[in-house]
């Protein structure tokens, strides 16, 4: 008598379910993510009181869609074998993905959750680590010795040939250290508090540069109620000071205006012959902005190089 040989595991019929059911199954998990995204948009978990019609409305949604599912694959299916498509094997199919789905979708949803707060978690960090960074290099690029000795040099300069402009000098070179002490910690400043430094800040250096450096300031009233990252404008204007030659022969020039809520520092460039990167000046401005959501926006070409801060 011969033993019939039976298989311990049924691996054909296995695979042929497997490739009929995971095309559906990744259709499912992207149906479901598309889900969770649109309903993040009209019904955040972030606002309580949309808590109820969030679990109400992702219920409803994740059982039609499933039943949705379910109906048009076994409609596929039985057409493709060519078997009738009874009703009992319909709702009960219907069933278990809807048992399935509510499983999946609440697992879904923790998931994107948890790395949303898990990713917002490391942004914030980065950003503490990088304020951090950005008023110490503000501080010490503000309050460094090359900046006092310059001045103290155009001030003993003044001292000898014009002591009414060597009073005006120590004045504003007071007035930037002071307002460096009392605003380098803030996040955001008035346009009209920081053009009042950038006027010190400006006669400083003029009186330093003569005629070898142009400022052209035309701010729209309207604008210097509106909010701005504090020293912006003085790093940018330190910065095309520091890379740019200025002769009086050869002026340097900075345009300083606002417009379409934005303030635009533009300067024409005469690049020294030994020049740096720009180093950490951008770089934090850009930081700085990042944190308000605003992005700056940077044009560069061989004539001119301009900045634009977005007014908050």
């Amino acid at each position: 008598m011969v033993q019939q040989q039976v298989d311990v595991f049924p691996w054909k019929n296995t695979f042929k379910k497997f490739l009929i059911n995971y095309p559906n199954l990744l259709l499912l998990f992207y149906i479901n993510y598309k889900l969770i995204k649109l309903l993040d948009q009209y019904f955040p978990w972030d606002i309580k009181q949309y808590i109820p019609l969030r679990l109400l409305t992702e219920l409803v949604l994740a059982s039609l869609t499933i039943s949705l599912q379910v109906l048009l694959v076994n409609v596929v299916i039985a057409l493709l074998v060519e078997e009738e498509l009874m009703l009992s094997k319909l709702l009960f199919s219907a069933v278990v993905g809807i048992v399935v789905n509510l499983i999946l979708v609440p697992t879904m949803e923790f998931y994107f959750q948890y790395t949303r707060r898990y990713e917002v978690a490391l942004d914030n960090q980065w950003l503490k680590k990088e304020n951090a960074r950005f008023q110490y290099e503000l501080l010490k690029n503000q309050l460094n010795p090359h900046f006092l000795f310059n001045s103290l040099n155009t001030l003993s300069s003044l001292i000898s040939i014009d002591a009414v402009r060597a009073k005006s000098f120590v004045r504003k070179l007071s007035q930037v250290y002071r307002h460096i002490l009392e605003h380098r910690e803030k996040e955001l400043i008035t346009l009209r508090d920081e053009m009042k430094f950038i006027e010190g800040y400006v006669f400083l250096l003029k009186t330093r540069f003569g005629e070898g450096l142009q400022m052209n300031i035309k701010i729209a009233a309207a604008d210097l109620n509106k909010k701005i990252v504090p020293m912006a404008l003085q790093i940018l204007i330190e910065n095309v000071v520091k890379h740019n030659a200025v002769l009086e022969g050869a002026p340097l020039v900075i345009h300083i205006c606002s417009q379409n809520e934005e303030i635009i520092i533009t300067n024409n460039i005469q690049r020294k012959q030994s020049t740096s990167s720009w180093g950490i000046g951008l770089k934090s401005i850009s930081n700085s902005y990042k944190r308000q959501q605003k992005s700056i926006n940077i044009v560069k070409n061989p004539q001119f190089f301009q900045v634009a801060l977005p007014l908050l």
